[in-house]
Parts: structure tokens; C-alpha cells; sequence
């Protein structure tokens, strides 16, 4: 679920990943490329949302949850959002699950991204990566500090369901980050940080490779 504010601070960091990764001194014949890619910045964000808020109707789906559906580019009590997953009911045990089911559908997008960008470093691909690595840690940060009461935010839904406080969960998620962008400098790297849900549960865990 994403806000207009989100969406304001990922497209600013957008542009400073694109300005720190772009060549100053490309000739000007290359306009032409640097449209391409940035309708492949533009269509490798798409993709994270849609993805983002297909994962949060994946856990709807799988503990039954009743009329849950994604719209976007909509309004819901006065808040734009970009991407937004709701449901009329859906189990009390399952609410967590439910608001880290888009955390988890980012961390299957990066994986693809990433091993995806190694064999093809398209823009598409590096966008893509990005935005599915750094998405929750910014959210996080909204969530907890410019909106949290609100309930739509994933985050702040996160934090009722465990108790858990805000420094708790950022670092949690930024610990998520960081080890992402170790592994993207890195490609030998043997671990890989990953969500897992089931009916009743959400937990933050570490994959190593032997």
C-alpha cells in the first residue's frame, strides 16, 4: 500500500540513483537511449508495485480473506495511493501475514532482479533491483515517522500486530537492506535475508549457502 508521499520519495531517490549512475560525459546522441531508459525506470516500478500489492492478495487469498482486491492510482479517505490492497474481513490471526505479504512478494521481484541484472545489466533490471531492495526500508521510515496511525501503511499495521516498536522494525528492515545491497556489490556473497508467512505468522530470516 503506497502513498503519495512514497511515491514522492522513491521517485527523488530514483533520481539520485540515476544521477550517481549515469555518465556525465555521454554525447549528446545518446538522448535518444537515455528516453529508453527512462521509460525502463518508469515500467521497472510499475512492476515492483504491481508485484508489491500482488503479494498482499496472495496471503488474502491463501487465509480466505473476503472481498480483497488491488486498485491503483486511487483515493482512500482523502490519500492518494499509487498501489492499495484492502479487504472487507479477513481472520484476526492473519493480519500480519497479510501486511508483510507485500514485503515478501519485493523479496521474491529482487531476487529475480538481481540474478536477472548479473546475466542481463539492462536499466530495466537495475531499476527493478532498486526499487525492490530500498522500497520497505523507505516506507518504514514514513510509516514511523511522517504517518503513524495509519493503518493502511504496512509498517504501522506491522508494528500493532507485534508490538514491536519503531526503532525495533526499522532495524530489522534496514538490516534487510543492507545485507541486499552487500550481496548486489558482492556476488559471491552466501546468504540471502528473505520473509516468511504463513496463516498466523511473519519472521525475518537469514538463508545461508554451504
Amino acid at each position: 500500500m503506497l502513498s503519495r508521499v512514497h511515491l514522492f520519495i522513491m521517485h527523488t531517490s530514483l533520481i539520485l540513483f540515476i544521477m550517481l549512475s549515469s555518465n556525465t560525459n555521454a554525447p549528446a546522441y545518446e538522448t535518444t537511449a537515455a528516453i529508453k531508459d527512462m521509460a525502463s525506470l518508469g515500467l521497472a516500478y510499475s512492476t515492483h508495485i504491481f508485484f508489491h500489492e500482488l503479494g498482499h492478495q496472495v496471503v488474502a487469498d491463501d487465509v480466505g480473506a473476503e472481498g480483497h482486491n488491488m486498485t491503483f492510482l486511487t483515493k482512500k479517505n482523502g490519500q492518494f495511493y499509487f498501489g492499495l490492497s484492502t479487504y472487507q474481513n479477513i481472520p484476526a490471526e492473519s493480519k500480519l501475514a497479510y501486511a508483510a505479504g507485500g514485503d515478501r512478494m519485493a523479496g521474491y521481484t529482487f531476487e529475480y532482479a538481481l540474478q536477472s541484472y548479473r546475466n542481463h545489466p539492462t536499466t530495466f533490471n537495475k531499476a527493478l533491483m532498486f526499487f525492490s531492495g530500498a522500497d520497505f526500508l523507505i516506507y518504514t521510515i514514513i510509516a514511523n515517522y511522517q504517518n503513524p496511525g495509519n493503518d493502511m501503511y504496512d509498517p504501522n499495521l506491522i508494528r500493532k500486530e507485534t508490538g514491536c516498536s519503531k526503532e525495533t522494525l526499522l532495524g530489522i528492515i534496514a538490516a534487510k537492506t543492507l545485507a541486499n545491497a552487500y550481496r548486489v556489490m558482492n556476488k559471491d556473497a552466501n546468504f540471502a535475508p528473505y520473509i516468511m508467512v504463513d496463516r498466523d505468522s511473519a519472521s525475518f530470516m537469514m538463508r545461508f549457502n554451504f
